[in-house]
């Protein structure tokens, strides 16, 4: 029995040694699994290494980011083993600064493009060809 290869960040892959019919048994699984042809079998196992490496190959819609952050909350157990989610507090402060940035930018300098990626702390803005981004951040005292 051949044993797994390790990736980075504790994944493990499956060995990429050929069977008798001459395909490996990761693509033999897809293929059973999916019923899908060997070529699209392949074509999967390439995108799941390209996205691995963080590579985006589709834009996920509103629904499905919004699905991704629900599942990436944080979440804290306390000492009897109940689940609580954190809410994240509102920094008005922050959004006023933020707005104050965006106000004057806009004002102040020819952009071609002015965004808010972040109500409490991002912003992104072109000037000509060139793309900025300013990261606000308020650090603990």
């Amino acid at each position: 029995m051949l044993s797994p290869r390790r990736l980075p960040r504790g994944k493990v892959s499956m060995p990429l040694r050929k069977d008798k019919g001459g395909e490996s048994p990761q693509v033999l699984s897809l293929m059973k699994n999916l019923g899908i042809t060997e070529e699209e079998a392949l074509d999967i196992i390439e995108c799941d290494k390209r996205i691995d490496k963080g590579e985006k190959l589709f834009e996920l819609t509103e629904d499905q980011k919004q699905a991704v952050r629900k599942v990436s909350q944080t979440r804290s157990v306390d000492a009897y083993g109940k689940t609580r989610t954190r809410e994240k507090k509102e920094d008005q402060e922050k959004r006023e600064i933020v707005g104050i940035l965006a106000d004057a930018l806009a004002t102040s300098l020819p952009l071609t493009e002015l965004v808010v990626v972040n109500e409490e702390r991002e912003l992104t803005f072109k000037v000509g060809n060139r793309k900025f981004k300013i990261v606000l951040s308020a650090p603990r005292k």
